[in-house]
């Protein structure tokens, strides 16, 4: 997948990411909410390097009031569409989806995908 003189660090290796998307459900209100971990959906899987986000990249996003800590990169597009509110699992740490894909240069060849690890949110409280 990764050829020519593409340089991994340790620990950067190709891992692969289950994608979910949480489905929403409506109030008889009309109200949207987010349903629990049990009704998220399965989009697919991709392989992708986990990184840290940068300290400039962390401040930017918090300033646009998108927390971001970490960066998965993989190269080309996904074979199906990613989109803020998704989620990348992997051995139970969860990637929340802070941004649209970015696609630097516009040509297709790499997408970042900006997310937020979240600790904080105990899976049980998603079942």
């Amino acid at each position: 997948m990764f050829g020519g003189n593409v340089m991994l660090m340790p620990g950067q290796e190709l891992r692969s990411f289950d994608v979910r998307r949480p489905k929403a459900r409506e109030t008889e209100m009309g109200r949207v909410l987010s349903a629990g971990r049990n009704e998220e959906e399965l989009l697919g899987q991709i392989r992708a390097i986990l990184a840290a986000a940068k300290p400039e990249e962390i401040e930017r996003w918090r300033q646009l009031e998108h927390p971001v800590t970490h960066k998965i990169i993989m190269k080309h597009k996904p074979p199906f569409a990613v989109r803020p509110g998704d989620i990348f699992e992997k051995s139970g740490r969860r990637f929340y989806v802070q941004t649209h894909p970015y696609d630097p240069g516009g040509i297709g060849h790499w997408t970042i995908f900006y997310c937020d690890e979240r600790s904080d949110v105990s899976h049980a409280a998603h079942q």
